[in-house]
């Protein structure tokens, strides 16, 4: 049963890893995947992604920080904003 849920999860991420590269070859014409804005977007939705890790691993320990909150909050913020601007100077 193991090699079966194996074999679908590989099966599953070759499928990813082919429409991320015909993704990645559609836009690299229009010059997207060297635009700072473009970066900038993928690496605060890291750090969210950071975020909301702690606040699940620290949830049944302790209460979470109000700042935790108001930083997750802001980068959901400037994560939208970022989104409409590129959308703006790259339309697709």
């Amino acid at each position: 049963m193991f090699w079966i849920i194996a074999v679908a999860s590989f099966g599953f991420w070759c499928w990813l890893t082919r429409r991320a590269t015909e993704r990645a070859t559609e836009l690299a014409p229009t010059g997207l995947l060297r635009s700072p804005l473009y970066w900038s977007s993928n690496a605060l939705v890291l750090v969210l992604l950071v975020l909301v890790l702690y606040i699940a691993h620290i949830h049944h320990q302790s209460p979470i920080p109000l700042f935790v909150w108001f930083a997750v909050a802001a980068i959901i913020v400037a994560l939208l904003v970022m989104r409409r601007a590129l959308k703006w100077r790259y339309p697709t």
